[in-house]
């Protein structure tokens, strides 16, 4: 159990490392900006296209036991693949808003399936999560893979990446007698997205601007996460629940709440304002309706 657990702790520490799918890759490069809503449209058919045209490893999937890891394959409906079933007819869509610089927002189908759903609870698209996946373009290029999983940070990740996430459930986790351990039991899922839930604007590497992305996930497990170990939750940080915890700045001093322990910036920390008496209440000593943490005039 000990060299487990001290695994895990050495692999949380990864999520500082850039990877494929977080946006702040230092090899980005900007291009032109776009209408979201006006590229939407265009990538949004073009992914439908692609649905109605391509197929995957369906068939492996189908008897998936409790220990099982399938690597998603993709192909064109075409010669000897002409009897598959595409794409189209095997995801289910869900619909993320997006807020362009313009203040609009514009809703994004993200199209899925889950090939596992996973036996445990689900994390938030705040917390920390040991995944393994496979990172596709729409031409089939595979721009990353991790066959074991890692750790990232799920506010850190692309917008797509932690929504689907938070779709799975986390799997079972068996110690062996030798330390090591068995993984069972996890959520599986593929994932295809819009470029806006991915980098949008910005290429890096064998992702060009403006790609729609597909994901293989397998959610081995999760740590719910209080970035600034203020007592709460990042996920409830998040004051105006559109899962992008940037734009919850209270003291407006330029670090986000979930990452600020003052959040009001009156000088004293958010742990020793939001519940001080202990009584299961978050403290709202004026009772104008805002929590002392969040009321720097609190008196």
């Amino acid at each position: 159990m000990r060299n487990f657990f001290k695994f895990i702790f050495f692999n949380f520490f990864l999520i500082l490392v850039v990877y494929s799918c977080k946006k702040d890759d230092s090899s980005i490069e900007d291009v032109p900006l776009k209408d979201i809503a006006t590229q939407y449209v265009i990538e949004n058919d073009s992914i439908i296209e692609f649905l109605q045209t391509h197929f995957y490893n369906y068939e492996d999937f189908e008897n998936l036991s409790n220990t099982s890891t399938i690597e998603l394959m993709i192909d064109t409906i075409s010669g000897d693949n002409s009897d598959k079933i595409p794409l189209f007819n095997q995801v289910s869509t869900i619909s993320i808003d997006i807020e362009g610089d313009d203040e609009v927002i514009t809703a994004h189908n993200m199209y899925y399936i889950i090939n596992r759903e996973g036996s445990g609870n689900t994390p938030t698209v705040a917390d920390s999560v040991f995944v393994a996946y496979k990172g596709l373009t729409l031409g089939n290029d595979t721009f990353d893979f991790r066959k074991s999983p890692i750790w990232l940070d799920n506010t850190s990740v692309v917008r797509g990446f932690k929504e689907f996430t938070a779709m799975l459930k986390r799997g079972d986790i068996s110690i062996n007698n030798d330390g090591t351990y068995l993984l069972s039991n996890y959520g599986i899922g593929t994932v295809i997205m819009p470029s806006a839930l991915g980098y949008f604007n910005n290429g890096t590497g064998l992702i060009s601007a403006y790609s729609p992305l597909i994901f293989q996930i397998n959610l081995s497990t999760y740590n719910t996460t209080d970035h600034d170990y203020d007592g709460i939750n990042s996920i409830d940080e998040d004051l105006n629940g559109n899962h992008v915890f940037s734009d919850d700045d209270t003291d407006q001093d330029n670090l986000p709440n979930y990452r600020d322990s003052d959040d009001d910036g009156d000088g004293i920390l958010t742990i020793n304002e939001y519940d001080e008496n202990d009584d299961g209440i978050v403290d709202d000593s004026d009772g104008d309706g805002i929590p002392d943490y969040l009321d720097n005039d609190n008196e």
